[in-house]
């Protein structure tokens, strides 16, 4: 019995200087699994500080909020059941002429809301241009934690509506700009939305500026962004920012 397996353990294949014995080792499996995980190396490496940075949330109160309460404002306006131009001699032109008393008046206190909510220096946008006249303003002590003015211009044409309100520190509102990254509301941003409003779907647009933020509520989009354009002219496609086109609120 025991010369019968010395014979057998004799017959088994040797190892060339264990070259073989390590070839076998190799797997197709393991090779795919490593080629695997240095594509991924790769990938990770050029799209991971994105994905990291669509992750991080900024400390701040989403646009969304600021959205809602201007629109709550907005819906809850009534206009003044006295003529906005009595005592004004029956002038239609939009000019804000000194001898105007129902114009002037208006405008005056549009300024001094502004100063005591923005600081001085900050004055209501002048939108005759576009047939629109300021008819009134007020202070509103919270919109989404901040404070702001409400703005309501007419269209003496028309009798369209359009809120401006003017909101201090857009830099405590943050959002999702187009390519995905979570922003605080910068200088320079420009956000264009259809807004619904119970049975309406009016025009919004929200913009940045260094010390406040202004947003417009009108008729439509249209009409929304050439109140806009007023404001603050439209930059050159060269000058324009990344963060200028962003569109998704949060």
């Amino acid at each position: 019995m025991l010369a019968r397996s010395s014979n057998f353990t004799s017959r088994r294949p040797r190892s060339r200087g264990g070259r073989s014995r390590g070839v076998a080792r190799i797997s197709l499996p393991a090779v795919l699994a490593a080629l695997s995980m240095v594509a991924a190396s790769v990938l990770f490496g050029v799209y991971g500080p994105r994905m990291q940075q669509r992750g991080v949330r900024l400390a701040g109160t989403p646009l969304a909020d600021l959205i809602k309460a201007v629109s709550r404002s907005a819906a809850s306006y009534s206009a003044p059941r006295f003529d906005r131009f009595e005592g004004s001699g029956g002038a239609s032109d939009g000019a804000e002429e000194p001898g105007d008393p129902g114009r002037a008046g208006v405008v005056r206190t549009a300024i001094e809301d502004m100063e005591e909510v923005l600081g001085p220096g900050v004055e209501p946008p002048k939108l005759a241009t576009r047939d629109l006249l300021l008819v009134g303003s007020a202070i509103e002590r919270n919109l989404a934690g901040a404070g702001g003015v409400r703005l309501v211009y007419e269209s003496e044409r028309s009798g369209d509506r359009v809120f401006v309100f003017e909101v201090h520190d857009a830099m405590q509102f943050t959002h999702f700009d187009s390519l995905g990254r979570y922003l605080p509301l910068l200088s320079g941003t420009r956000i264009e939305e259809e807004l619904e409003l119970g049975p309406a779907r009016l025009g919004l647009v929200i913009l940045g500026f260094d010390d406040r933020a202004t947003v417009i509520i009108a008729i439509d989009v249209e009409t929304a962004a050439e109140v806009a354009d007023a404001i603050r002219p439209i930059l050159r496609p060269g000058d324009s920012s990344p963060e200028s086109n962003g569109s998704e609120l949060s």
